[in-house]
């Protein structure tokens, strides 16, 4: 359920893996063209922005680049990766000299990662354990990503995640973990949860309302992420959800129902 989204994780940790190599390590003067060329060599896909790049040094060294949009131009007609808004990154600019990014902040706003709409998978998810039907609801097989912050610190080619967050419509999640860069693997931990419904916009409200999974409203989902950049492999525990959402609460009314039983064959005094 969780691939696409983690895909998209990855492309822009490494966008900004390669931004920073070129600004910071290169040459600040470095013009928009090669900028595009070399992120897009880094991630294999065509990176472009159309809007701003913009860096500054005092008080901190930030850089700030809006409106990128990632394509796969191996297809005819070209296919639509995902799109930035904006994307902002804070680093310590005492630790450049020794060629380390560490990135105190990284923030994403308006994302779109085309292809797959994640909260009905969700939906689905939920849908198959619940043993109901499901249908598909939006039109849009798209994720909208509304924000996405983390923290990194990347030290010869070793991008260790300190703390990463994400949210979608429904649902929101955090973790860490690291990224060798030069080895191509990864190993994440994360926990997802869905969003209380008071929490979401009117317009995905009016959506989802009807199928929404409140039961796992701020419920943890356990999350894995291994492997190689590529093709990693990621789990979602649903042995852990099942038994906590299904068969704990079963067990529970059964316990009782026996309890109640015995309580009016033998006529216990409570």
């Amino acid at each position: 359920m969780f691939k696409s989204i983690n895909n998209f994780l990855l492309l822009i940790l490494i966008i900004i893996f390669s931004i920073g190599y070129i600004i910071f390590f290169l040459d600040s003067d470095t013009i928009k063209s090669e900028i595009e060329e070399y992120v897009s060599s880094k991630i294999n896909y065509t990176f472009v922005y159309d809007g701003d790049l913009n860096i500054s040094y005092a008080p901190d060294a930030r850089l700030s680049i809006t409106d990128i949009k990632i394509s796969d131009e191996s297809y005819e007609p070209v296919k639509k990766i995902a799109n930035i808004g904006s994307l902002e990154l804070v680093i310590d600019k005492e630790k450049i000299i020794d060629k380390i990014i560490d990135v105190q902040k990284i923030e994403a706003l308006d994302a779109i990662y085309f292809g797959v709409n994640l909260d009905e998978i969700l939906l689905k998810t939920y849908s198959l354990i619940k043993f109901k039907k499901f249908q598909n609801i939006s039109v849009d097989n798209n994720t909208v990503l509304n924000q996405l912050f983390a923290n990194a610190v990347i030290d010869d080619g070793i991008m260790k995640i300190k703390n990463i967050y994400f949210e979608t419509s429904l649902l929101k999640a955090s973790g860490k973990g690291v990224i060798d860069l030069n080895q191509r693997t990864i190993k994440i931990d994360m926990f997802g949860k869905v969003r209380d419904i008071k929490s979401i916009s009117e317009d995905v409200k009016n959506i989802y309302t009807n199928h929404y999974p409140d039961d796992l409203v701020n419920k943890e989902l356990p999350i894995i992420i291994r492997g190689s950049l590529d093709n990693p492999d990621i789990t979602i525990d649903i042995e852990y959800i099942i038994k906590k959402e299904i068969i704990n609460p079963l067990k529970d009314k059964l316990l009782e129902k026996i309890t109640d039983d015995l309580k009016e064959q033998i006529k216990l005094p409570f």
